[in-house]
Formats: C-alpha cells, sequence, structure tokens
C-alpha cells in the first residue's frame, strides 16, 4: 500500500469499528502507541486518521482521556450539527459542559474558527481552551483545513455564509493573506490570527514569544556546554518556524558562538497537515544530515514530531540521546498514564492562555470593530531526558 494511503486506510477501519458498535459513543479508543503497534504505521499516520475522525465529527480529544467516540455517524447526517469538518454546538457541549445550542443560544453571538490541525501535542489545548471560553457566552463553529490555502478560502466562505461575527483564523502560510481575510479586515470584521503573524497586515494576532522560546532552548544548550547545534524544521512557510530559527541564531550571537547555516535542516515535510511526504522518506534524508554532520553535538528541533524523527535518525548512526546528542523541541503531549513516553526538554507554550486571548479578542473586537492587538505569550523551558551536559 502507499504510504499517502495509510492513513486513509487506518481511518476507514477506525471509522467501520465506530459505525460498527465496536467502540461505542462515549468509549475511549486506543492509545496512539496501540494503533500504531496494530496498524504497523507510524505515529504521523495515525495522528492524520484521528484528525480526519475528528473533522468527520464521529470523536474529540479530551484532555486526560485521549480520543473519545462522540457518535457512530459522520457529522453530515446530523441536523443538529454543521457541515462537513464542522464542531458545532453539540461538540462545545461535549468538551466544555456548555449550553451553547440551548437555551437563550439563539442570542449568543456565533464565532467561527478555521485550524490547519490539532493534536495531544499543539492545538489540542488552543481548542479546548476556545470551547471553554465560548460556553454559555458564543456558539462556535470549528473547521479544519489540513493545510490546503484554497480550503482555508472555500471554509471563511462557508463560515461567513453561516452567519458567523467574529473569526479565528490558523492560516496554513504567512506568505500570502487569503483574498476573503483582506476582505473581512478592510471592513473592521472580527478577526484573530492563531499562533502566526502577518507582516504589514492590520490585525489582531495571539501566538507565543518563539523568538524568546528558540533563543531559550538554544542557550539552554549552550549552558550544557555544546558548541555545535544545528536546527531541524519543517517546510512549513509560516512565521513561527522563522521566529524560532531567530531565537537559535540570536542565542549563538549573544553568546559568541560561531553558527553555520549549513548545519540547519528545514525539509521535514511529513509533520505539515495534508503532506504527501511520508515520515520514512522524511526520516532518510534526515539520518543522511545526521551522518554526515557528526561535529553536531545538539540539535534544536521546531516541533515535537520533528524531535522524535531527529531521535530515530541518531539511533540510526548509532548516536544515542542524550549521551552523544542532546536534543530540545517545542512542545509535548502530557504523559499522564503512560509514564514509558521518552520525554524530551521542551519549549512549552501557554495553549490554554492562547485559546482564552482569542476569544476574548474576538469579544473585544465586537465592542470595538477595527481594533488590533498582538499577543506573544511567554514560553518555558521543560527539563527532559533529551538533554545532558557535553562530555
Amino acid at each position: 500500500m502507499p504510504d499517502k494511503l495509510l492513513y486513509e486506510h487506518v481511518h476507514a477501519e477506525l471509522k467501520g469499528r465506530i459505525a460498527g458498535g465496536r467502540y461505542p459513543v462515549g468509549q475511549r479508543l486506543p492509545s496512539p502507541a496501540d494503533l500504531c503497534e496494530e496498524f504497523s504505521v507510524s505515529t504521523i499516520t495515525v495522528k492524520r486518521a484521528l484528525d480526519m475522525l475528528a473533522a468527520d465529527g464521529y470523536v474529540v480529544r479530551r484532555p486526560r482521556r485521549g480520543t473519545v467516540v462522540v457518535s457512530a455517524e459522520p457529522e453530515q447526517r446530523r441536523g443538529a450539527r454543521g457541515a462537513n469538518g464542522t464542531i458545532g454546538a453539540m461538540d462545545t457541549a461535549v468538551w466544555a459542559g456548555g449550553a451553547a445550542g440551548g437555551g437563550n443560544g439563539a442570542t449568543l453571538p456565533l464565532f467561527g474558527a478555521v485550524l490547519t490541525s490539532f493534536d495531544d501535542t499543539f492545538g489540542g489545548g488552543i481548542l479546548t481552551s476556545m470551547l471553554s471560553e465560548t460556553a454559555a457566552r458564543a456558539n462556535l463553529i470549528v473547521k479544519m483545513s489540513f493545510g490546503d490555502a484554497d480550503a482555508e478560502e472555500a471554509l471563511i466562505g462557508e463560515l461567513l455564509a453561516a452567519g458567523v461575527a467574529g473569526l479565528a483564523f490558523q492560516p496554513s502560510s504567512s506568505e500570502s493573506v487569503p483574498p476573503a481575510l483582506l476582505g473581512l479586515l478592510a471592513r473592521r470584521f472580527p478577526v484573530v490570527i492563531i499562533d502566526r503573524s502577518f507582516d504589514g497586515i492590520p490585525v489582531s494576532a495571539v501566538c507565543s514569544d518563539n523568538v524568546a522560546g528558540g533563543r531559550a532552548a538554544t542557550e539552554h544548550l549552550l549552558d550544557l556546554g555544546h558548541r555545535r547545534i544545528g536546527l531541524v524544521t519543517s517546510a512549513s512557510r509560516v512565521s513561527t518556524v522563522q521566529d524560532r530559527r531567530n531565537g537559535y541564531v540570536r542565542a549563538h550571537a549573544a553568546r559568541g558562538v560561531p553558527h553555520d547555516d549549513a548545519d540547519e535542516f528545514h525539509a521535514v515535510d511529513s509533520v505539515t497537515p495534508g503532506a504527501t511526504t511520508s515520515p520514512e522518506q522524511d526520516l532518510a534524508r534526515l539520518t543522511e544530515f545526521v551522518r554526515s554532520r557528526p561535529e553536531i553535538t545538539a540539535y534544536l528541533a521546531s516541533e515535537h514530531h520533528i524531535a522524535l524523527l531527529l531521535r530515530k535518525a541518531c539511533q540510526a548512526v548509532a548516536r544515542t540521546v542524550p549521551g552523544d546528542v542532546s536534543i530540545v523541541c517545542f512542545d509535548q503531549a502530557e504523559a499522564l498514564v503512560d509514564d514509558s513516553v521518552f520525554g524530551f526538554t521542551h519549549i512549552a507554550q501557554a495553549q490554554h492562555l492562547m485559546g482564552t486571548r482569542v476569544i476574548e479578542e474576538l469579544f473585544a473586537q465586537l465592542a470595538d470593530p477595527g481594533a488590533v492587538t498582538k499577543h506573544a505569550l511567554p514560553t518555558r523551558l521543560v527539563p527532559g531526558a533529551s538533554t545532558a551536559a557535553r562530555h
């Protein structure tokens, strides 16, 4: 089976089990690790399959509970729900315990959100907080673009047709602005950008201080005695990745440590939403990169899934983590049950605060149309098992 179809196979199998009653409503699906073992696929493949199930409306990701079945039929068959890919009033109640769909729901403002994707590592905390903040205050429709720029334009149009009074938007790229979004800004429609920034565009945004996070991660490695530090990022063209690189470069400059652009690898594609490159293909390229630079003793990975691939690449060339190589990444899902999960030293983002700020900004713009506020939320370094002092 071609790699790009593996996640479709896992999605179809799990969907059949839900529809057939093997996983009834209210039951938690097997853990991603168990699904990886059962289907003999990578974590990324399982993540995509679960993202598709969530977009279809079969499941939601609940903090401390995992992936939970909320319906035995796809969303488009349920009249009380929105269009395909929507998390409407019913899911708001499931996630946040709110009353978005009943009582005085008709008098509440309706907000829309377009996200690229989300999982327990990043995005799930933002979405949970947004749903919690809108409970009893607003209705929230959530749509997933899976990184498709054309889909973003269409989804914004769908939300406007549904009558939303404000839009939260996580774009797939920081290099181009969807025309539909520019039209909204021109008429001072409430818009908040999530986890990204658009240079020169007057629009409110809520994101982490990624420059500071990248700098803190790199300085931690420098403090441990590492002087040749590599950088591994996705191929995504978003401000988040560039800001983390800027922090990495600034840390070298501030400490007077030489930095070589050749120590950077920016071609991990399988972690980006909608990618057709397989993790195995990325792993092969990343392994060759690590093999060709034995002088590098530490790496900054721009996200957790990249750190997982990077650790495998090090193992493939007989380099242990953290014995031979230290790794710091951004984000990691909290291991609440399985304490065998490898814990990376990582930069933790204030995801729940991010979701709260997004909803606060939408309400603020309803009261003051055209107001523009930029939030760069602080991050923190969380020590883990992936870093050690340089021998």
